[in-house]
């Protein structure tokens, strides 16, 4: 930019004779706009390194709540779909005003019978399902690979200029093997692309485009018998990294997070080396990662945590080295509807970031309705204090 203003300025400066007068205007014009530019882009600039000065030292803390859940048993869309359990994990992405939620809702059994929805808002709070956009092969056995599918991450791809999503699709165990049969094995991180091109793509259909990452010879230790779980790309420079999760069921262990990385969305992926990962989120438990670039810079990864009504967030100046977990609450006072328990509120789905500077959370928790446990959706504001 500088020194196309440089150049600009010194057309303007030359004498008539070497260059006439329209085409001196039409530099005086362009030097005028590019100089705005220029401006707004410091102003900008400026305006997202007083923002990070602000919140450096500061946590996010709940500022506004939504009384009860914002879906629940009672939602018009749930009866229609018939959602006997409600809804696990997924990720929540705005475009031109409008919310736009991939979620898994749990049809019959929780945690077992799953398929992948689509809804849309315009204000975050009144939501209308779309469509199913995966759906997982019926009969829960070790030899079925897609008994259940989890989507855990969304996001534009300019080179292909299509929507992605991921989702990881596991077995049930082999109990000839010694597996527990009622957990998860061998997740496989699915890729599957918009039909139609552009963001406006965003609703599907989707088409499966492979696995990207996968239990192989290069499966670390720490990952156990359950991962590969959760992904969810983003992008720092010319490279896309993702948190993935794993677990040991037996012995059990606890909930780690590790970071692949690839030179492009549709890979080849890559873990980052044993020794690095696992990465030094929480003590005990983390899942369903989310990252974020903030306005300022900094990038917010947001997650499933322990605690009474609470998620955990970390922050990264390079997207790479990451702070340890801040607990959150995402209900208070007399809108406790979530069970408490440190597996009972669930998966953070966004913390997007508003123009005003506060985050939109959209959020999972189980709650009785009838005596029945439901997997409802919440909604919250958190901001920097």
């Amino acid at each position: 930019m500088a020194i196309l203003i440089r150049y600009l300025a010194r057309t303007i400066s030359m004498n008539n004779t070497q260059l006439n007068i329209l085409t001196k205007l039409t530099a005086l014009a362009l030097l005028m706009l590019v100089s705005a530019a220029d401006v707004n882009g410091q102003k900008k600039q400026l305006a997202a390194q007083r923002k990070s000065v602000q919140s450096a030292g500061k946590t996010l803390k709940l500022l506004t709540e939504h009384t009860g859940p914002i879906i629940s048993t009672d939602h018009l869309d749930v009866i229609a779909s018939s959602n006997k359990s409600g809804f696990e994990t997924g990720q929540v992405v705005k475009i031109n005003g409008v919310y736009h939620m991939f979620v898994n809702e749990m049809f019959d059994r929780p945690h077992r019978d799953l398929r992948i929805a689509y809804w849309t808002s315009s204000d975050a709070v009144q939501w209308k399902r779309k469509s199913t956009i995966v759906e997982s092969i019926p009969g829960r056995t070790a030899t079925n690979p897609r008994a259940e599918v989890w989507v855990t991450g969304v996001v534009f791809n300019d080179e292909e200029d299509a929507w992605n999503i991921f989702y990881v699709a596991y077995r049930a165990g082999d109990e000839a093997k010694g597996e527990i049969a009622g957990s998860d094995y061998a997740g496989r991180i699915w890729r599957a692309k918009s039909v139609i091109k552009g963001k406006n793509g965003i609703a599907g259909p989707y088409a499966d485009m492979g696995v990207v990452m996968e239990p192989d010879a290069n499966s670390q230790a720490w990952e156990g018998q359950q991962a590969v779980a959760c992904f969810n790309p983003y992008k720092v420079g010319n490279t896309w990294y993702s948190p993935y999760d794993g677990h040991n069921h037996v012995p059990k262990g606890g909930w780690p997070t590790g970071l692949a990385y690839a030179p492009k969305l549709n890979g080849p992926w890559a873990r980052m080396p044993e020794g690095f990962n696992p990465i030094s989120l929480a003590d005990v438990f983390t899942e369903n990662e989310i990252v974020t670039q903030l306005k300022d810079g900094r990038y917010l990864m947001i997650y499933d945590s322990f605690g009474d009504q609470e998620i955990g967030y970390s922050l990264s100046t390079d997207g790479v080295h990451w702070s340890k977990e801040t607990r959150v609450k995402v209900q208070s006072g007399k809108n406790l509807w979530a069970e408490p328990g440190d597996h009972y509120t669930r998966t953070p789905l966004c913390a997007i970031e508003e123009e005003d500077g506060t985050f939109t959370v959209i959020y999972t928790a189980r709650t009785k309705v009838n005596d029945k446990n439901f997997y409802a959706i919440g909604k919250c504001v958190l901001s920097w204090q």
